[in-house]
C-alpha cells in the first residue's frame, strides 16, 4: 500500500511539474511568435527604405547622364 501511495505522490508531482513546464513552453512560444513578427515588420521597413533610396538615386543618376 505505501508503494501505491508513493506511486500516486511522484504522478502527482510528474503532472504538476509538466503543467508548470507546458505552461513556460506556451508563454515562450507566444514570445517568440510576437517577436518573429517584430523582426519581419522591421525587415519590411528597411527593405522599403532601401527601394525608395536606391529609386531616388536612379532618378538622381539618369538626370545627372540627361545633364552632361
Amino acid at each position: 500500500l505505501a508503494d501505491v501511495n508513493e506511486l500516486t505522490t511522484i504522478k502527482r508531482e510528474l503532472n504538476y511539474r509538466i503543467s508548470v513546464q507546458s505552461a513556460k513552453l506556451l508563454r515562450l512560444l507566444k514570445q517568440k511568435d510576437r517577436l518573429v513578427h517584430e523582426v519581419q515588420k522591421n525587415c519590411d521597413i528597411v527593405t522599403a527604405c532601401l527601394q525608395a533610396v536606391s529609386q531616388k538615386r536612379r532618378k538622381y543618376f539618369l538626370c545627372t547622364c540627361v545633364l552632361v
